[in-house]
């Protein structure tokens, strides 16, 4: 059955006709299950108590109790056919249990409560076999005695259907820790549904429910303890959803800062450096004696001050225009330092330029002061302070990102199809290698794959469920590493991708596995792969094979 993931919790997207076709199947196998009805507060749950989470996960059908998650499904673009509550599969499973020849049994609630719906349930459904109620004390999970008696109560019974009212999580951790030695086929955690069984409380009308407002008319009737739900709950499930739906417009914001903070630090340090190669060498004393401004603030030199503001332009176009701030997260040191004093010597050239431009802008200053200020060590010097300066602002920068890398912040999130030695090799290489900027998710494998949960990353699923995955996660990109995958299943991903707008990215094709080197290019409306024959191919089949004659 498929499943639509929400906030890391999966659900089974099925009618509730479907729902009761699985749990018929259920009942006629003898074997124990578990159904679990989570709405918004049992998601939230599951992200601060890890052994419910489990609960959740292990469960064998789960289906969503509240409109605002079919809403979520339906923003993320794999909607959820309907709402099933576990207030209305409690007259569906006891009709379930008289069609397949059973009976049920009501455990919990406040005392006299199941009594009361099993008579309610009795009148309304012709049939209907009650195996047994019971009322367990307050805590008696933490009590050996009573805990051991009403396990041999439920036992004794041999229900089909087991409904367990004892609020949640405490109803379904109780039942996953004691499912097989309960032994019935169906169990399942309702929490407060006996008490709108027997009209203790009532339900809200059809329209409001529709609108996902069940939880505020429940309000006006217990106002204290619907509230703190709505508190504890509601914020955390919008701010989670929002982050999710907006990930990528947060992304896409963070790649337009950090050019910009890179740029804006660029400009500043270009201005400085400008001013500072003429303090140091008119001023410092050690190169020149002769200062042409003698009386004049380093900021306030006639014909020279006035360059300022296009000095600090040079400083962003220097360092654009040698790539310093593409995206590039596998640049290595030496490769940021080589950019580095190739911006910082274009950024002396331009400014040279820049300098004869403005002579005859501004004509009457240079004729005044004759080029005073300006010579080739000036120049020198602002390309030596350029370069110290880009470069301890680039590695510094370098390493505050790489902090944030090793922190888990502002990496790629990468889902690789593929489980192949390459595969986990990468995703051993991408952990190692925080600095990358890229944070390997799992591995979705082929569906001939065994599912082996070996490897540096888990095994997420199979190609069938990227259907799943990618509305449900933060996945900035697909990676297909298996060479080996089916042409319909890699159609699929594509398709997929292209739906959910996540890059998608391909290893190396066999020919540049073999060490040739290709370039893509356009013919007419075709794109195709062009071969460059160097020889490598040969050197390497010489190596494993002998001379190639």
């Amino acid at each position: 059955m498929e499943r639509v993931e929400i906030l890391g919790v999966e659900i089974d997207n099925c009618s509730k006709a479907e729902a009761l076709e699985r749990v018929r199947e259920m009942l006629r196998s003898g074997a124990p299950h578990q159904i679990v009805t989570p709405a918004v507060e049992q998601i939230i749950l599951t992200r601060r108590d890890a052994e419910f989470r489990e609960v959740v996960r292990n469960a064998d059908l789960v289906v969503p109790d509240g409109m605002p998650v079919v809403f979520a499904s339906r923003w993320m673009r794999a909607p959820l056919k309907e709402r099933i509550t576990g207030v209305d599969l409690v007259p569906d499973l006891c009709r379930l249990a008289v069609e397949e020849g059973g009976s049920v049994f009501l455990l919990g609630g406040e005392e006299g409560v199941a009594e009361a719906v099993a008579q309610k349930l009795s009148n309304e459904i012709d049939g209907l076999k009650i195996a047994g109620t019971y009322f367990p004390p307050f805590g008696f999970e933490e009590d050996p005695e009573e805990l051991r008696k009403t396990i041999d109560v439920v036992k004794a019974a041999k229900p089909s259907v087991l409904f367990v009212a004892l609020g949640c999580p405490k109803q379904e951790k109780w039942i996953t820790k004691f499912k097989d030695e309960l032994g019935a086929p169906v169990m399942i955690g309702i929490g407060g549904a006996f008490n709108f069984i027997i009209g203790r409380e009532k339900r809200a009308p059809q329209w409001l429910q529709k609108l996902g407002l069940e939880s505020v008319y429940r309000f006006g009737q217990r106002p204290g303890e619907i509230w703190k739900r709505i508190l504890r709950n509601a914020p955390s499930f919008c701010l989670l959803y929002f982050d999710l739906l907006t990930y990528r417009i947060q992304k896409r914001i963070t790649q337009w800062v950090r050019p910009m903070l890179l740029g804006v630090v660029d400009a500043l340090l270009a201005a400085c450096s400008f001013v500072l190669s003429y303090w140091a060498y008119f001023r410092s004393g050690f190169f020149s004696d002769t200062d042409p401004f003698p009386n004049a603030a380093l900021l306030q030199m006639p014909a020279y001050s006035d360059l300022l503001a296009f000095v600090a332009l040079i400083g962003i176009a220097g360092p654009a225009l040698c790539r310093l701030y593409a995206r590039d997260k596998y640049m290595e040191p030496r490769d940021v330092a080589l950019q580095t004093a190739k911006a910082a010597m274009l950024n002396v050239f331009l400014l040279i330029g820049v300098q004869f431009v403005f002579k005859d802008i501004y004509r009457e200053i240079y004729s005044e002061y004759g080029f005073l200020g300006y010579s080739r060590a000036t120049f020198a010097f602002f390309g030596a302070f350029n370069f110290a300066s880009l470069a301890l602002w680039r590695f510094g920068f370098r390493w505050l990102e790489h902090g944030l890398h090793c922190r888990g912040l502002s990496l790629d999130r990468i889902l690789i199809v593929g489980r192949t030695p390459f595969a986990q090799q990468l995703a051993k290489d991408m952990l190692q290698r925080p600095e990358w900027g890229n944070r390997p998710l799992g591995f979705v494998v082929n569906e001939t794959v065994e599912m082996d949960e070996a490897g540096p990353v888990p095994t997420l699923g199979r190609v069938s469920d990227l259907k799943r995955l990618l509305p449900a996660r933060k996945i900035d990109e697909v990676l297909v590493a298996d060479q080996d995958l089916p042409l319909l299943e890699l159609a699929e991903v594509v398709r997929l991708c292209r739906q959910h707008r996540v890059q998608l990215s391909i290893i190396p094709s066999l020919h540049e596995l073999l060490g040739v080197s290709s370039e893509v290019k356009r013919l007419g409306g075709a794109r195709v792969i062009t071969v460059s024959l160097d020889g490598s191919l040969e050197a390497m089949i010489e190596r494993k094979e002998g001379p190639v004659e």
